[in-house]
């Protein structure tokens, strides 16, 4: 779908629009990635040099440098070549399993912005649709692409609706428990080098920004989608044929609904149900806390 829509003979606003949005979509993987790779830095680099993100208590690995992740080991690993094998197989898994899960996030905004791009030039047209000479046919077109758009929001929504739900759920556990760690730091007053405190607040900014990337894109989609229905709304529709304006509530009873992600066909993936999330990981973080004393 998209190649097909980059293909397609365009107008320079037109192919503006879509480079816009594509350019956005850039920026967010970008940024992305550059975090996941300051995470893959902390915990695959930094133990070469003797500094490991991993508790001190908690490390039992046999050799020099201890490992990026603790596992049980069916071989001997303070051998060589054995050690610096498993260590370079657990670097590698880890920059794979970090692309594997920013990926995902990173095709979701991707795909959204691509569509958000064809609905801001969907809204345009139904904007100006009184200024085209062949506007019936230009109506058609804006109604057959305006459902093929919502068939794919409704294909997203479907492939992502359990995806958001499960990551909801581990964001709300690990968020809760990542602020019950910090504040037992101050409680206690524990030392913390700077090295494992830039790995934590990284850390926590990783699982926030791709939590809220979801919400963001799910409120710029029921946003751009409400464009559209309001374009058809306000559109001079009196200075057109009256049989062809018909056509128009074609496009303002479809819009009229809400088009929307959700989260495991539940809740709307917006902003307010990302800040009830956050509240909700904040009431957990209390109660661990009250707990604790």
């Amino acid at each position: 779908m998209i190649t097909k829509d980059w293909i397609k003979i365009k107008n320079d606003q037109e192919r503006n629009l879509m480079i816009r949005r594509a350019q956005t979509a850039r920026i967010i993987i970008i940024c992305s990635y550059c975090i996941m790779g300051l995470q893959w830095f902390f915990i695959s680099v930094l133990p070469i040099f003797g500094v490991t993100m991993r508790l001190t208590p908690n490390i039992t690995d046999p050799g020099r440098v201890p490992m990026p992740l603790q596992s049980h080991y069916i071989y001997d690993i303070t051998k060589r070549p054995q050690h610096e094998l498993t260590f370079i197989s657990q670097a590698v898994y880890i920059a794979i399993g970090m692309m594997a899960y920013t990926g995902v996030d990173n095709f979701l905004s991707l795909v959204v912005f691509h569509i958000c791009g064809q609905l801001d030039i969907l809204e345009n047209r139904v904007q100006h649709l009184d200024k085209y000479k062949n506007y019936p046919k230009i109506l058609k077109r804006c109604i057959e692409k305006h459902i093929r758009l919502l068939r794919a929001i409704d294909i997203i929504e479907d492939t992502y609706n359990g995806i958001l739900l499960s990551l909801f759920i581990y964001f709300a556990i690990l968020f809760a428990f990542y602020g019950f760690r910090l504040i037992s730091l101050f409680d206690e007053g524990n030392y913390m080098s700077i090295t494992h405190l830039i790995y934590f607040i990284s850390s926590i900014i990783n699982i926030f920004t791709h939590m809220c990337l979801y919400c963001v894109l799910g409120e710029i989609l029921v946003a751009q989608c409400n464009k559209v229905y309001y374009a058809a709304y306000s559109n001079e529709w009196y200075t057109i044929d009256p049989k062809v304006a018909e056509d128009l509530l074609l496009l303002m009873t479809r819009g009229s609904k809400q088009v929307c992600l959700t989260v495991g066909k539940m809740s709307p993936v917006t902003m307010a149900t990302f800040c009830n999330l956050v509240k909700t990981s904040v009431g957990y973080i209390s109660v661990l806390h009250t707990t604790r004393r």
